[in-house]
């Protein structure tokens, strides 16, 4: 049992070199100590032992890192014998730690750059691909102005040899297709996760793979042709039969396709509509699109018009566009005024920022 003790213990090291040296130094501190308070008692004798301690530990350190301040002086020749052992050894272990110590950090730092290293990140977003860089950019430039400066976000590609953007966002080299780069990303303890393949197969494969790994996590898949979409509802409905088996809730994958082309014939009829369009989906150019959920925990429906006028009293000042039942996912846009708003249904505004609301507080203040 004393062998496979000392065995682990030497597989520890060997995997851990910088430990090796702290361990050395901390054993060679821990025999000087105890040799100096055998032979030279009287120098670093204190009124209690924490204070003798911490004496002959200043001592040490003070004389391994070659500062020597002379405070602390052996004044036995078995003392000056241990402090002159402990001059050759105590400063050649010290500046190798140190420099272990730095190679760590570069060493490290190059594999966050390349990609290497394993995220430990929870709840955090996750991008696979991404594009070129400049709309890389302007994906977490949005994503920061919607979470926050703090949201943690990885982007997952082997299109970049390393981070494009190392200040601002973590990095996983590989393809955004595979498990191995979904494992190194934290897939599983990830909130939410926007796949942008390079084209829409990589999309929609790395869709299937995102599902396998993680279904409870919330996707938004960018696709460059509509008619792929189809492959993103069967996914979604083997999503649906599963929560109808397991009794669970998983969220629903949603798309976002080029809009450009979609613009151009509407554009001839509607000029400038497209400024419009695009101005309302840039998140810095003030008022922008939003979703906000129906009061989940209350059992109440509310008529449109009443609902228009909770939103505008809100200090985000929401006007809204549309909703998506809850029940049937059909989206309404634009809808009448008799028509009713019911618990989880989804609704769509433009608003200065992202309406936090209280609904009960709202609908007690308004008595509804």
């Amino acid at each position: 049992m004393f062998f496979l003790f000392l065995k682990k213990i030497e597989r520890i090291l060997r995997k851990h070199d910088w430990l090796t040296l702290i361990v050395i130094l901390l054993t060679l501190h821990c025999i000087s100590a105890f040799l100096l308070l055998v032979f030279d008692y009287q120098t670093f004798a204190e009124d209690s032992l924490p204070k003798t301690l911490w004496k002959g530990t200043w001592w040490f350190f003070v004389t391994a890192t070659t500062v020597g301040y002379g405070d602390v002086i052996p004044q036995s020749i078995p003392g000056q014998v241990i402090a002159i052992f402990d001059m050759i050894f105590g400063i050649g272990l010290m500046f190798t730690i140190i420099g272990a110590g730095t190679d760590k950090i570069i060493e490290r730092r190059k594999k966050r750059l390349k990609g290497l290293q394993e995220i430990k990140h929870k709840d955090h977003i996750v991008i696979l691909g991404g594009g070129a860089p400049k709309k890389l950019k302007t994906i977490i430039r949005e994503l920061r102005k919607d979470f926050g400066e703090h949201a943690e976000i990885v982007v997952c590609s082997d299109k970049y040899k390393e981070n494009p953007y190392p200040e601002e966002v973590d990095f996983v080299f590989g393809k955004i297709d595979q498990e191995e780069t979904l494992k190194k990303a934290n897939l599983k303890k990830a909130q939410k996760v926007i796949i942008y393949g390079i084209n829409d197969e990589e999309s929609i494969l790395s869709t299937m793979a995102v599902d396998d790994f993680n279904k409870m996590v919330f996707i938004t898949v960018y696709l460059r042709d509509r008619e792929n979409i189809k492959h993103i509802n069967r996914i979604n409905k083997a999503r649906q039969k599963l929560a109808e088996v397991s009794k669970k809730q998983y969220p629903k994958i949603t798309t976002v396709t080029r809009i450009y082309d979609l613009m151009l014939a509407r554009e001839l009829s509607n000029p400038e509509l497209s400024d419009v369009v695009f101005k309302l989906m840039r998140t810095g150019e003030g008022n922008t699109f939003y979703s906000i959920q129906a009061w989940p925990d209350m059992n109440v429906c509310i008529k449109v018009p009443e609902i228009r006028k909770l939103l505008r009293k809100t200090e985000a000042h929401a006007l809204l566009l549309g909703i998506k039942r809850y029940e049937t996912n059909e989206i309404i846009i634009n809808p009448d005024e008799n028509i009713f708003v019911c618990p989880k249904d989804q609704l769509f505004v433009i608003a200065k920022e992202k309406p936090s609301l209280d609904w009960s507080k709202i609908l007690n203040e308004n008595n509804i």
